[in-house]
């Protein structure tokens, strides 16, 4: 029995099929079609969304939007890739009417238009709401690194230049010594003078230029810099330190979708709770709102904000543990009971501890004498006398506390809503989880794009293909 075969290469058909039969009526690119048709391009800031009445004609803004919200959906960022599949993809044939425009033309209305991207997102997001996609009963936030284009050779660090420094003069001071030691054994048929004269020129520009660079950090107040993508910043991953940028995501707990994003340079996540949580509540338009985190966002200034803002956060407390250096715990403050009304602690043995000074966010209490006579100093304290710390806001942490005895199960929850979008993003739609184009306005566009297409995508295998098309219609 043989194979199925196909048809013949040179078989005619009396009525060649159309664009429009090639794809199914419930096709990506119809909900995309449907989605950019319902968009105003000039409000929302794209270039030339109003054509020029002079001159070549150019491009239409919402083609091209459409061929890149095509392209994020489908894992194809690259221009010349873009460029590629308007001559040979049947799908984006009929979602551009067959235009073909060059890659440049396809990179440049990315790059020019990173905040009408992001308007773009929003706008999607308001739909969602409007249609029941997004409940807002609880939003989860959570962050993760992507990678910037640059790679961690171009990072520069005040440190790491003064270790190299150390290693260019100890070589340098190498060099010299042979050169001496060669003048005074009087074996330069030994010794080639002219190449080691020639390796310490070079040593020696290198340790010039690494002067350079440190007095330039200085001057500008700069910790760290990354050359050809000054504004990425080193940071920790589970694959150790990269280049990269902090990804923000607050997620609604409907159905997982992602009601406000931001892209950050802090490498971690503790000023992050009240900003990414105002803004989603700003964006559902509700006066309160839930939120949960992991213990990365704790923060006692920002809960009692979320606090003031009608936000109900549910945030582990991340807050230190006082032990003797050896892992032996010693009393926690917890063990020391606060008088409100007089303003001071009371120890275990008795004792009362009144405020000493104020650091910052931080008021300090201490006994008046020393605890050198108390029976429990062991398991207290190391040094003369016990202080205790309360943090200027700490009547929002014992809430904080109070909220997560009562649902632990916020914990699960948090999992289950937001770490689900940051696998998307990373695997699905940028591939590696590396942005491609440089600087933090290149990161932000890219992850407009990747958003818009993960809330796309979302929205389909809640909705289907077909109602999505009908309720943006």
């Amino acid at each position: 029995m043989g194979y199925i075969q196909g048809e013949g290469r040179q078989q005619s058909s009396l009525f060649p099929p159309t664009l429009e039969e090639l794809v199914p009526e419930d096709h990506l690119v119809r909900v995309i079609e449907a989605y950019v048709a319902r968009l105003d391009l000039q409000a929302l800031g794209f270039s030339k969304a109003e054509p020029l009445k002079t001159g070549r004609p150019g491009y239409d803004p919402a083609d091209l939007l459409k061929l890149y919200l095509y392209g994020y959906f489908q894992r194809i960022r690259s221009s010349r890739r873009l460029e590629a599949e308007c001559q040979r993809n049947v799908e984006v044939m009929w979602l551009l009417g067959r235009l073909a425009p060059d890659f440049k033309t396809i990179a440049d209305f990315r790059k020019d238009n990173s905040a009408a991207f992001q308007a773009t997102c929003r706008t999607f997001v308001q739909f969602c709401r409007q249609v029941g996609l997004i409940s807002g009963q609880l939003v989860a936030i959570d962050g993760s690194k992507f990678q910037a284009v640059a790679s961690q050779r171009k990072h520069l660090s005040l440190t790491k230049l003064k270790r190299q420094q150390a290693k260019l003069e100890a070589q340098i001071a190498r060099y010299l010594a042979e050169l001496d030691e060669a003048d005074r054994s009087e074996a330069a048929e030994v010794v080639d003078r002219s190449a080691v004269k020639a390796a310490l020129q070079q040593l020696e520009s290198r340790h010039a230029d690494n002067l350079t660079a440190q007095a330039l950090m200085e001057v500008q107040g700069l910790e760290q810099f990354v050359v050809g993508e000054s504004e990425a910043r080193m940071m920790r991953t589970h694959q150790g330190a990269r280049v990269a940028y902090n990804v923000q995501n607050a997620v609604d707990g409907e159905h997982g979708l992602i009601v406000h994003h931001a892209v950050t340079q802090d490498g971690s996540d503790n000023q992050q709770l009240e900003p990414m949580a105002k803004a989603a509540q700003a964006i559902l338009a509700q006066e309160e709102l839930t939120v949960t985190a992991d213990a990365g966002y704790s923060n006692g200034e920002q809960f009692q904000a979320c606090d003031d803002a009608g936000i109900t956060a549910y945030v582990p407390e991340n807050r230190g543990i006082n032990n003797k250096g050896d892992d032996t715990p010693l009393f926690d403050r917890s063990a020391f009971s606060y008088d409100v009304e007089n303003d001071q602690y009371q120890c275990p043995a008795g004792q009362w501890l009144s405020l000493k000074q104020v650091n910052g966010l931080q008021r300090i209490y201490a006994l008046r004498g020393d605890c050198t006579a108390c029976p429990l100093k062991s398991r207290c304290t190391k040094a003369k006398r016990r202080h205790v710390t309360r943090h200027v806001h700490e009547a929002a942490f014992e809430r904080m506390h109070q909220r997560m005895q009562v649902h632990p199960e916020m914990m699960v929850r948090r999992r289950s809503i937001v770490e689900h979008p940051f696998g998307n993003l990373k695997q699905w739609i940028l591939g590696n989880g590396r942005f491609l184009l440089r600087q933090l306005q290149g990161a932000r566009t890219e992850m407009a794009l990747a958003v818009n297409a993960y809330n796309l995508k979302r929205a389909i295998n809640v909705m289907g293909a077909r109602r999505l098309i009908e309720l943006l219609g």
